[in-house]
């Protein structure tokens, strides 16, 4: 095996987009010249188009507005009137439940028009063939970039793991035809293999949140899965074949004479890729045909009995697809995600869609409303707590912060932590350093990344899921102790050693005042993840959901309940989170986040790591609890998602077991074809009916 190793950084992916084709090495030159020497055989058409035409034609063939047109289109992700098998109960709960039941299936009224659909999508592709040739751009170069920086802006967003890799690979089906295009992902980095030419390719990644983009990226994701499936969604539904009589009426129903609507070459593909999303994806026939279940079959079937009559070879060289007709749709479906990932960088960025003011002002409630509703904080703490925040977010905001992250955090710290400290001695009766010190900081803590690392144990990705963990408890415990040296250094100056006052919070706010604060501070919580303003009222809620959840149950009276009052928020914000995806087709990360959030493990680090270390740097017992309420919450969480599985990038868990279960039986039916050509038992003469 060819392995290459390509480091996929911006300043690489700007070299090869503005190269295109003509910087693929030595052996995509071999591809792409076979290509050519087809193109110049075949395609008559291409000899009364001059190079300089083709070359400036082909750089505005697919432009920015196209590409917007794709990040912009607001359809479910998930249409689940489309998967719902029936209403009887047993069949609606099991579906309810796993998002995927095998009783689903497509309407054979909706197959008969997606055929004709792709029978108009066939035509429309020969016509681009016949008339502007092989795309000079959309090559094996450009393909890898896309799938590259389509899964980096993905995961810098927020997609977990366990749900990235399988979707990645469908989406590399539908952009290259190839089943077997693999991933493997660690926290920083990933790899991607391409069986068609042999070769592995690394590029970094960095975890990041941000729903905005996620629900963007989602889209061109789902766009290029929808050419391998038979939905314009990532996952296909059970259909039957269509019918001979549908496919003689089909090609029929193409003319002979090409009857493209435009001259423009951009707008004739923007109604192939348009055609070939929304009917029957081209690559979807061509796997059914690789298990002989597909319209190769159905027309060889036909052909033996004699059924069709004379017209049997023009329906079959109708239905027949070679290897330049794939190769200019490969072509048009790269274009179409560079110019849609093109458009998705030119996006306003968050700081306009959320101005720094306003970052900043709701930097300020989140901070406030976690003194007061988690450490039993007094107004005044609550309004120095805001105003520290502010210090904090301008630090973050800094330039260095980016390059030197770990070194201002420590600073911001320490800053924080003496600021708070010099606060509290002054006016010991009124404040509360703890209160002040955390809520203040509560941003830049890795709680979060603790349940995530949690459920990405549980996802079996115990690599990942264990460097984050590892990663978030050190930069959590960092950042809790530089808090207390700052406190240390107040007290050295102020000559004041009376530390246990100063994390006794002996004057909260009235429990009526919740009523105000919980949903303000919700809406603070869900800013921070800079999602779509129409997103932010169902992530409020959940944020309400989960601290009403778990104040209702720490409010019972006898033992303590915080470990079953965590479980069960957790448990009811996942599974909400569930059943509105289900329905409404959109994403249930954003929900989840900020429903979670609400629990910040890292709070209670921060405060447990204040009561330990003035005896011990880290003590067991303190370790111990910090996992317990992270496994707590992630356990809870995903018991959640077993009651009712979220969609994630236009999927959930139910259609993801059926997906992986269906790749592994291909990949026996592959490999049976592929001793079979080793034979020499293909009659087809290097020419395949739907099949690449």
């Amino acid at each position: 095996m060819m392995y290459q190793s390509i480091n996929m950084t911006p300043e690489f992916a700007e070299s090869e987009l503005s190269r295109g084709a003509a910087s693929a090495s030595s052996s995509y030159r071999e591809q792409e010249e076979e290509a050519d020497a087809i193109i110049n055989t075949s395609a008559e058409a291409n000899n009364n188009i001059s190079s300089s035409s083709r070359e400036e034609d082909d750089l505005t063939s697919m432009d920015l507005s196209h590409g917007s047109s794709i990040i912009r289109d607001g359809r479910k992700a998930y249409p689940w009137k489309k998967f719902i098998p029936s209403l009887n109960p047993i069949r609606f709960c099991s579906w309810l439940m796993q998002g995927f039941s095998p009783d689903s299936r497509l309407p054979i009224s909706e197959v008969e028009r997606n055929t004709i659909k792709t029978a108009r999508m066939l035509s429309l592709l020969r016509e681009y063939k016949e008339r502007f040739g092989m795309p000079e751009r959309g090559g094996v170069r450009e393909q890898l970039w896309v799938l590259t920086e389509l899964c980096t802006r993905l995961y810098s967003s927020g997609t977990p793991l366990w749900v990235l890799k399988p979707v990645m690979s469908k989406a590399a089906e539908g952009l290259t035809g190839s089943r077997f295009v693999d991933f493997v992902l660690f926290t920083r980095s990933g790899f991607i293999y391409s069986p068609s030419n042999n070769t592995t390719a690394s590029f970094s990644m960095e975890r990041g949140f941000d729903m905005r983009m996620m629900t963007f990226a989602e889209r061109i994701l789902v766009r290029l899965a929808s050419f391998a499936s038979n939905t314009r969604t990532v996952h296909s539904i059970k259909a039957d074949i269509p019918k001979l009589s549908t496919l003689i009426k089909a090609a029929r129903g193409q003319s002979v004479v090409f009857m493209g609507k435009s001259d423009r070459r951009h707008v004739l593909a923007k109604e192939i890729l348009d055609l070939a999303s929304e009917g029957i994806g081209l690559f979807y026939l061509t796997q059914k045909d690789v298990r002989g279940t597909g319209i190769r079959n159905e027309l060889d079937s036909s052909d033996q009995s004699g059924s069709f009559g004379p017209i049997n070879q023009e329906v079959k060289q109708f239905w027949t697809i070679d290897d330049l007709d794939r190769e200019v749709f490969t072509r048009l479906v790269t274009m179409e995600a560079v110019s849609s990932l093109k458009a998705m960088s030119n996006l306003p960025p968050s700081t306009v869609v959320y101005p720094r003011r306003v970052i900043l002002l709701f930097r300020t409630i989140s901070a406030a409303g976690a003194a007061g509703l988690w450490f039993s904080a007094s107004w005044y703490d609550m309004g120095v707590a805001g105003l520290l925040a502010i210090l904090v977010a301008l630090f973050e905001g800094s330039a260095l912060w980016k390059h030197e992250r770990m070194i201002f955090e420590v600073f911001v710290s320490f800053v924080v932590g003496a600021l708070a400290g010099f606060i509290t001695i002054t006016w010991k009766e009124a404040t509360c350093f703890q209160a002040i010190a955390v809520a203040s900081v509560i941003d830049i803590l890795q709680g979060f990344r603790v349940v995530y690392s949690i459920m990405e144990i549980m996802s079996k990705h115990t690599i990942s899921g264990g460097a984050d963990f590892l990663e978030s408890l050190l930069f959590t415990g960092l950042i809790a102790y530089f808090l207390k040296f700052g406190l240390h250094a107040a007290e050295t100056v102020m000559g004041d050693r009376e530390e246990q006052d100063l994390f006794q919070c002996s004057q909260p706010i009235s429990q009526w005042w919740y009523l105000l604060l919980v949903p303000i501070t919700s809406l603070s919580w869900s800013v921070l993840f800079t999602p779509l303003y129409r997103d932010l009222p169902l992530m409020t809620f959940h944020g309400i959901l989960s601290f009403v959840v778990y104040w209702a149950i720490t409010q019972i009276p006898g033992k303590n309940m915080d470990g079953i009052a965590i479980f069960v928020a957790a448990l009811t914000v996942t599974a909400s989170a569930g059943f509105i995806s289900r329905f409404t087709g959109r994403q249930a990360l954003g929900d989840t986040v900020t429903g979670l959030y609400v629990l910040l493990p890292g709070s209670y680090l921060a405060r447990g790591l204040f009561n330990t270390a003035s005896n011990k740097v880290l003590d067991g017992t303190l370790l111990t609890s910090i996992v317990v309420i992270a496994v707590t919450i992630g356990l809870g969480g995903w018991t959640g998602t077993m009651l009712c599985s979220p969609t994630i990038l236009g999927t959930n868990n139910g259609l993801l077991r059926n997906f992986t279960k269906i790749r592994a039986l291909d990949t026996r039916s592959l490999s049976l074809i592929r001793n079979q050509d080793e034979r020499g038992k293909d009659e087809n003469g290097g020419r395949a009916m739907l099949f690449f």
